[in-house]
């Protein structure tokens, strides 16, 4: 393909790569897909029927066009005031009409240059309307033809600027064509500018979405997670394959004998039939030094009387419709791109607003244990709070208490009476969504004493209650079990399915302790190569999204500390390394002085016989290389050779048409002697295409790219001369 034929069809190239990322947001109407792939496919048929433009096989005018532009301008106002009441999806339209517009107008220099700037917009808008990893493919893609485009047409403007030094500006040329060398030297400089971008990307300073961001997803409905719940409102959503977050433990491995609960909301009211939180009050997190959101301990959480590490998460948040922030249990301090945080009484954590987007954020938690002193211990002493909060009871029938003294007759202390009744309701009752909800204005008793099946809800209302009849301290907390292990990734994939309520009793000397009187449901077992592949996919788009999307000026701190610490660490190794091979050939030159000492003529001969029997080895090989490399240099021709023989088998083709073959002894100049003999009228012309082919072939001098064309203008009327017999 020639050079100006391969400038097309890189101009077409790169405005369909555009025009896909639009198409692949899902935000364009059917009409404006349709009519922007159609014009990009007809333009593609008539580059390979060879017309220099769509307007050539339809004969529409300039004025013509013109008009239409207008048209789209004034729809433009009309789609963003009334139809679309958006400027980025307005503009998004107007784009399209202008494409549409140069793509039958691709007629000079100019034209080109404005579709370039109409794709690069295109690109753009799209990246503000999605964030999906498939745009680096596209952004990829663009980039790549981008290169070639804009290489192309340097080509082109310069073999024009060269063929016609003034007048106006005319159609695009025709010049050489695309070999391999070219080929690949343009690719490699592709890979060059991508990896440039990708530096730039990853160095400097980001300043927020831009202007034109759009939101990515709309918010996820949950429940569970507001001031009141209502007992059984979590059936329907344990259904919900959605993913709600996702959330990494560096440096731990998941184990099957511990169970993580991220922990959510805490209600401490029951009223018979919903849950309420009275620690309605928020307060404002402590911003420490290190930048993180400080949780004090809140009613009955002594954190510092707890030992062992922080387990540190980093979670990946979904935009959901609450304001809820979640972790293990128990959060101690939160890190994260936040301007404040808040917390109630309960140590649960919230965002000022509900977030739009995902939000990613790090979490340390404390786990909290029995002690020995609670385990042991046969009654305890509340404090007023926590008896006023945590031991309320709605108006309950009789039998409730009398069931919880039944289910912890054999226990003896608060805590084996908290672990009886965990395993009574696991052992007596059924776990199942299927519990008719709404069919019962005691849906407690329901569950205890009628239908005795149920899901998490009822058995962590069940406990709760239970407990405070029995003097307990206790209440209801909602949240997230991790949910499925991804391997690829390594993090685990929480989803709505995986939403749970579980206890936490109160013991003095340790806080509240997790007590979880659900059954457990059992694995589906074996699963399919697609459920891993699914897997597969999502790790990757949890990268893009962290690398990509997510990376931001904390990052890039982050990566310019890790790098300036390898850094210093190579650089130590480096010196270390320099410093211990100085110290051993220091002790090795001694021991040379000391043996030449000892014995002066014999090693002075020795080492002189050394020195000369090297000097000998290294010279020889050096000569014979430079030889080798001389006589291999005249065997590659350079790339004016080759253009120089294009040139000459070119001529020979054309003579050989005229009946004047060459023959295989004879040289260019008795070859041009015997042609000139018989045909006069091209003997000038053949000397001039001889002479340059021998100059640069044998000659080794280069030429311009005003010679070249000069060699076409020979080669032209040489094959527009009248033929001669010869």
């Amino acid at each position: 393909m020639d050079v100006t034929s391969a400038f097309r069809l890189s101009s077409l190239l790169l405005a369909t790569a555009a025009f896909t990322g639009l198409a692949l947001t899902a935000s364009l109407p059917p009409g404006f897909l349709f009519l922007g792939f159609g014009c990009l496919l007809a333009a593609l048929a008539a580059f390979a029927m060879q017309a220099s433009s769509l307007t050539q096989p339809l004969g529409a005018s300039l004025h013509f066009w013109n008009v239409l532009i207008m048209v789209a301008f004034i729809w433009f106002w009309i789609d963003y005031l009334w139809f679309s009441n958006d400027l980025l999806h307005a503009g998004v339209h107007f784009l399209i009409g202008l494409m549409v517009n140069k793509l039958f107008n691709l007629h000079q220099r100019r034209d080109y240059l404005q579709l370039y700037a109409i794709s690069f917009i295109m690109i753009l808008a799209s990246a503000a309307m999605t964030t999906e990893v498939w745009y680096g493919t596209v952004v990829v893609t663009y980039l790549l033809i981008g290169v070639w485009t804009l290489l192309l047409y340097q080509l082109v403007m310069e073999a024009d600027r060269a063929g016609h030094a003034s007048g106006p500006e005319p159609a695009l040329p025709e010049i050489g064509r695309i070999t391999a060398q070219f080929f690949w030297s343009t690719n490699g400089l592709a890979a060059g500018a991508l990896a440039v971008t990708l530096i730039i990307f990853f160095t400097f300073p980001r300043i927020g979405v831009g202007l034109f961001q759009k939101n990515r997803d709309q918010t996820m409905r949950t429940v569970g997670f507001t001031e009141k719940v209502d007992l059984g409102v979590m059936g329907p959503i344990k259904l919900d394959e959605s993913v709600v977050m996702r959330m990494e433990l560096p440096g731990r491995t998941p184990s099957p004998e511990s169970v993580l609960y991220l922990r959510g909301m805490a209600y401490d009211w029951y009223n018979g039939t919903a849950w309420v939180n009275t620690f309605r009050k928020r307060r404002l997190m402590n911003d420490g030094p290190s930048g993180r959101f400080g949780l004090l301990p809140g009613h009955g959480t002594p954190y510092e009387r707890q030992p062992g590490t922080p387990i540190v998460q980093t979670i990946l948040l979904e935009g959901l419709d609450t304001t809820v922030l979640f972790g293990l249990s128990f959060p101690r301090s939160i890190d994260g791109d936040f301007l404040t945080l808040q917390t109630d009484g309960m140590g649960s954590l919230f965002l000022p607003v509900p977030s739009t987007g995902r939000t990613q954020y790090t979490v340390w938690s404390t786990p909290v244990s029995i002690r020995e002193a609670d385990r042991a211990a046969t009654s305890f002493t509340y404090p007023e709070e926590i008896r006023r909060h945590f031991l309320q009871l709605p108006p309950l029938p009789l039998r409730v208490a009398q069931l919880a003294q039944e289910a912890t007759a054999g226990a003896s202390t608060p805590y084996l009476k908290a672990l009886a009744l965990s395993q009574y309701l696991q052992r007596h009752f059924r776990y199942s969504l299927d519990v008719g909800r709404g069919q019962s204005s005691k849906p407690l008793e329901q569950f205890l004493f009628v239908r005795k099946t149920g899901y998490c809800e009822h058995y962590a209302t069940a406990m709760v209650i239970l407990l405070r009849t029995l003097g307990i301290p206790a209440r209801l907390v909602t949240g997230f079990l991790p949910g499925e292990w991804n391997e690829f990734g390594r993090y685990y994939t929480v989803r709505q399915r995986d939403a749970h309520a579980w206890v936490e009793a109160y013991f003095p000397q340790s806080g509240w302790v997790t007590f979880d009187p659900t059954p457990s449901v059992g694995s589906a077992g074996h699963e399919s190569w697609w459920t891993a592949w699914v897997r597969m996919v999502d790790s990757f788009r949890v990268q893009w999204d962290r690398l990509i999307v997510q990376y931001s000026a904390r990052d890039q701190l982050a990566v310019v500390q890790s790098l300036r610490e390898s850094t210093h660490s190579l650089r130590t190794e480096v010196t270390d390394l320099l410093v211990s091979t100085f110290s051993e050939w220091l002790l090795r030159a001694q021991a040379l002085a000391q043996f030449l000492q000892r014995s002066q003529w014999y090693a002075a001969a020795a080492l002189s016989g050394a020195l000369l029997v090297g000097w000998f080895l290294w010279r020889v090989p050096v000569r014979l290389l430079v030889e080798w490399l001389r006589g291999r240099s005249t065997d590659v021709p350079t790339q004016e050779e080759t253009a120089a023989q294009q040139v000459y088998v070119r001529t020979l083709q054309i003579l050989r048409a005229r009946g004047y073959c060459k023959p295989a002894w004879s040289t260019p100049h008795e070859f041009l002697h015997n042609v000139g003999a018989e045909w006069k009228e091209a003997e000038p012309i053949i000397a001039s295409l001889t002479e340059f082919y021998c100059r640069v072939r044998f000659g080794g001098t280069t030429f311009t790219l005003r010679d070249l064309r000069q060699a076409d203008e020979w080669l032209t009327r040489l094959r527009a001369l009248p033929s001669r017999q010869p």
